[in-house]
């Protein structure tokens, strides 16, 4: 069952007079008010839930600046030692002596290069 709704909107108020030209302007292209307000609050929940959404992301993203900052912070109070950028001769991935290691414990059949 349908439930009636009634409001005024006061044309000297700037925020309802706007409300009222709008509503006038969407009624004159063959809208019913009851399609414009339905359509509206529905806009209206989802931009708040944007919104919230919005807001929850711009949260994170100040909460991973704020720890850049403290680190970059940190870095030039001398705090963390900043690692070589480039080694001029790479490591191995095994040490020699591991690779030994495991030549001599191998059961035979079994061959490592």
């Amino acid at each position: 069952m349908s439930e009636v709704i009634s409001f005024r909107l006061d044309k000297d108020n700037p925020r309802e007079a706007r409300a009222l030209e709008v509503l006038r302007a969407w009624y004159a292209q063959g809208y019913s008010v009851r399609h414009i307000l339905t359509e509206a609050l529905l806009e209206l929940e989802e931009s708040q839930q944007q919104d919230e959404v919005s807001a929850f992301a711009l949260d994170e993203v100040n909460r991973a600046l704020h720890q850049v900052i403290q680190m970059l912070e940190r870095m030039q109070n001398g705090r963390y030692v900043a690692a070589a950028a480039d080694d001029p001769k790479p490591k191995a991935a095994l040490t020699n002596a591991f690779v030994a290691s495991v030549r001599n414990a191998a059961k035979p059949g079994l061959k490592l290069d």
